[in-house]
């Protein structure tokens, strides 16, 4: 059974659900990129975290259900920053077609 996710933070629904089935893979996304911002990397692609992340996975660990939607990379980014907002310029974020919709109206 899977629970519904609050939404406080105006993440797709999705996204959330997710995140919540998948707190292995969110806490390996934060440590790769905690690991690049104390490396000295001030701007770095989620995407590129992710794929990383798939291909460790696929050598390292049989049977895996590792399952990451490429959707999530923007969500996972934002929700990085705000976990570390004095890390925002990591991330390039990009205004979400819903932002822009609630702005002209």
């Amino acid at each position: 059974m899977t629970q519904q996710a609050l939404n406080f933070g105006g993440y797709p629904s999705a996204f959330l659900l997710w995140l919540s089935e998948n707190q292995h893979i969110w806490k390996r996304f934060e440590r790769e990129a905690n690991r690049l911002w104390n490396k000295g990397r001030r701007h770095y692609s989620s995407k590129t975290i992710i794929e990383f992340l798939r291909h460790e996975t696929a050598l390292y660990e049989q049977d895996s259900e590792w399952k990451i939607n490429n959707n999530h990379s923007s969500a996972l980014s934002r929700y990085y920053i705000e976990h570390y907002p004095d890390r925002a310029e990591l991330f390039e974020l990009r205004v979400l077609k819903n932002e822009r919709v609630s702005k002209a109206a």
